[in-house]
C-alpha cells in the first residue's frame, strides 16, 4: 500500500499541497462541486451526463455489476454519490438502496427517480442494522489505509447475510512499477513543464499543487484484508486501460490509441472484485 498524490496548478493562491479528503465537503470541492446541471432535465439527460458520456468506468462497473447481482435480492450501495449507475440498475429491475455521507442534488435526484431510497450511513464505524443479501461498493476505498480497511471490511462483512456477495472497484490502478512511474515521475514533471511554459507563453503565475489523493494498494492486499474478514474471492476482472497512462498525462495521451491501450494494460483503472461471505 503506498500514498497516492495527484498534480495541478493552483492559479488561485501559493497553496501547494492538499490534504486527503475526509468530509463531503472536502470531495465536494475536489469534483468542483455538485450542483445542479443540465443532467437533471429528465431521466434521459441524467443518464447522458452522468453515465453514458462520463468516465468510462461506468459502463464497465454496470457490465460487471450486472453479472453478479440478482434481481430480487436486497442490494445497499456504499459510497453512492450522485447513484448513477445504482440508478440505472434499480431502473432495470434491481432492488438497490443508496448511501453515503450525503447524496448530492437529493431534490433534484428525487424528483427524477422518486423511488430512490438513500441513506445517510459511515462504513468506518459500524454494519448497517439490517442485514442485506449484497453490498457494492464504486470507487471509494482508495481513501482508507490499511487499518482503516481491515474494519470496513469487517463492517461489510458483518452487515450482509451468510454467503452474501460483495462487489467492489477499490478506485484506480494497483500500486506498481507503472503507477510509481505515472504518479512520481511523469506526472509532478508535466506539472512544472505547463507551469514554466504558462508563465512563458501567457504571463501567468501559478504553483504546482500536491494533492493527497488516498492510497494505491495491490490486488493481493485487497484479497488479503477481504480474506481476514470472512470473504472468498469468486471472480475478478481488470478493465479500463486509457485512464491511469492515458488521460492522466497531456504527454501520454497524445499518443496513439493503440499504444496507450497497450501500456495502459499494466495500470488497469477499473479493478473488480467479487466477493462473498463464508461465515
Amino acid at each position: 500500500m503506498k500514498k497516492w498524490y495527484k498534480y495541478s496548478l493552483n492559479y488561485k493562491d501559493n497553496t501547494r499541497y492538499f490534504p486527503k479528503d475526509t468530509t463531503f465537503e472536502d470531495h465536494k470541492r475536489s469534483m468542483r462541486g455538485y450542483e445542479p446541471d443540465k443532467g437533471y432535465g429528465s431521466k434521459e439527460e441524467f443518464f447522458k451526463t452522468y453515465f453514458y458520456e462520463a468516465h468510462p468506468r461506468h459502463r464497465h462497473y454496470h457490465d460487471y455489476l450486472k453479472r453478479h447481482l440478482k434481481k430480487g435480492d436486497n442490494i445497499l450501495s456504499i459510497g453512492s454519490g450522485r447513484c448513477a449507475n445504482e440508478l440505472l440498475l434499480i431502473e432495470e429491475g434491481f432492488d438497490i438502496t443508496c448511501s453515503d455521507f450525503e447524496q448530492p442534488c437529493r431534490e433534484e435526484t428525487i424528483a427524477l427517480f422518486p423511488g430512490l431510497r438513500f441513506i445517510r450511513y459511515d462504513v468506518t464505524r459500524a454494519p448497517v442494522e439490517s442485514k442485506v443479501d449484497s453490498m457494492v461498493s464504486l470507487s471509494m476505498f482508495y481513501l482508507f489505509d490499511a487499518d482503516q480497511l481491515a474494519g470496513v471490511f469487517k463492517n461489510i462483512s458483518d452487515s450482509l447475510k451468510p454467503g452474501g456477495n460483495f462487489i467492489l472497484d477499490p478506485g484506480g490502478a494497483e500500486n506498481n512499477l507503472g503507477t510509481r512511474l505515472i504518479d512520481e515521475i511523469i506526472c509532478p514533471l508535466e506539472a512544472w513543464l505547463i507551469k514554466i511554459l504558462h508563465k512563458i507563453l501567457k504571463n501567468k503565475n501559478c504553483v504546482v499543487a500536491k494533492k493527497e489523493q488516498g492510497y494505491r494498494t495491490t490486488d493481493a492486499e485487497i484479497m488479503s484484508i477481504a480474506k481476514k474478514a470472512g470473504f472468498s474471492l469468486y471472480d475478478t476482472e481488470h478493465k479500463d486501460h486509457l485512464t491511469e497512462f492515458g488521460m492522466r498525462s497531456v504527454i501520454l495521451g497524445r499518443m496513439p490509441r493503440g499504444v496507450v491501450e497497450l501500456f495502459g494494460r499494466a495500470v488497469p483503472h477499473v479493478r473488480m472484485f467479487a466477493f462473498k461471505k463464508e461465515r
